[in-house]
């Protein structure tokens, strides 16, 4: 499989992987951030994806006789913007946007699109802006971690499958949670984002329907940062509350910012992660982050994809790859290092000047890695993945799966 590195596409965001294939499935992936700057676990994704498709091209006896399966991946820097023009990149020359909509006796004069499924995006907000594009040239979309809930409402996003639950069951968790520990008052905080405001208001309905009592909720503006002046106030609520657990609902990022100040505040509290931050070892490795409280997370199903961490290791020892490549720009491998630093260089610090190579599989995060596996297998055991032209949805049919 080979990778090539496209820079015209986007001008911040200029990383693009692509190998042939009889059947393209698409990718996208937030590997920079929104402030131009890369991260490790994103750059993972990417490989995975790719290790998941060699895997499939390579097994014996072959799934799809005669079939070679190809990709085109695209960062999105988790932007929404960004992302639609990657995935209008991955419609181009695609067949009639119409086509859910025209008779099955009535035959189209275009070509069956080269894209047959993305998988991505990270972001609910981002999948949601992407799964109206796809719809209208029936591509499907398999998302990894868009948990929302609005996109369950198959009327609006038809097109759009994940490997991973709604928030609908994770909210209901939390409320089950809070009641096992019979706590009485909370406080939700959540981002001004689908995902956000969707799970601060479900979980808002069901404090009410136990009779838990919510102090306060507060939503973060999508310009939330370190330097916000909210973010003072914020610790200052949380700290004069009397409430039992504060429930952070929002992106890991916001989540990253409040932890740090609540280290620093020595707040104390009762936390409850919701699946974005749960596992994040950015979070969990702060320096004292006992101070913080106690943190009770919420996580997927967790499997680790075979084969993958002997793969990540070789790719980051010199097999060519674009995304890896642009990475180790900013965090060269390091080598002849003693022992005593290799803990310290798995951090991924701002000061950081290498990465030991050791330290790779300690960024492979399990729930997201596995589940972007599952997307891939998915879509290689589906035998047919058509548009119903009455009720304008899609309907897949897989084959019987078996693990090996």
């Amino acid at each position: 499989l080979a990778l090539i590195n496209f820079s015209g596409l986007f001008l911040n965001s200029p990383l693009h992987a692509y190998s042939p294939g009889d059947i393209i499935i698409g990718g996208l992936f937030p590997i920079h951030s929104k402030t131009n700057r890369t991260t490790l676990p994103g750059a993972i994704c990417v490989i995975l994806m790719i290790h998941a498709i060699r895997e499939v091209n390579q097994r014996t006896p072959r799934v799809l006789p005669n079939f070679t399966i190809g990709y085109d991946i695209y960062d999105t820097c988790g932007d929404v913007s960004i992302a639609i023009r990657a995935a209008l990149q991955l419609l181009k020359n695609q067949s009639d946007p119409q086509s859910c909509l025209v008779p099955e006796n009535i035959q189209s004069a275009l070509s069956e699109p080269q894209t047959k499924v993305v998988i991505g995006e990270r972001y609910s907000e981002v999948s949601i802006a992407v799964a109206r594009i796809l719809a209208l040239s029936s591509v499907a979309q398999i998302s990894h971690a868009s948990t929302s809930e609005v996109l369950s409402k198959k009327y609006k996003f038809p097109s759009f499958l994940r490997t991973v639950p709604s928030d609908a069951y994770q909210t209901k968790g939390i409320v089950e949670l809070v009641k096992e520990f019979n706590w009485k008052t909370v406080v939700i905080v959540g981002s001004d984002d689908e995902y956000g405001k969707y799970g601060s208001d479900r979980l808002e309905d069901h404090f009410m329907n136990e009779d838990i009592c919510i102090e306060f909720i507060l939503i973060l503006p999508g310009n939330f940062n370190q330097n916000s002046s909210l973010l003072p106030k914020l610790v200052e609520k949380i700290n004069d509350s009397l409430a039992e657990a504060i429930i952070l609902f929002t992106k890991d990022t916001y989540a990253r910012i409040i932890m740090k100040e609540a280290i620093e505040s020595k707040l104390n509290r009762t936390w409850i992660a919701s699946d974005t931050w749960s596992t994040s070892s950015k979070i969990s490795s702060m320096p004292h982050f006992e101070r913080a409280g106690q943190v009770f997370g919420f996580i997927f199903k967790r499997k680790e994809v075979p084969g993958f961490k002997d793969y990540v290791t070789s790719v980051f020892n010199g097999t060519t790859n674009s995304f890896i490549k642009h990475h180790l720009t900013r965090y060269p491998l390091c080598l002849n290092q003693s022992e005593e630093n290799e803990e310290q260089n798995c951090l991924l610090t701002n000061n950081q000047q290498c990465l030991h190579p050791s330290c790779l599989a300690t960024h492979i995060d399990q729930d997201e890695s596995y589940s972007i596996y599952l997307a891939v297998q998915a879509r290689t055991y589906i035998r047919d993945l058509h548009c119903n032209t009455l009720t304008h949805t899609f309907e897949v049919k897989l084959l019987k799966f078996q693990e090996t």
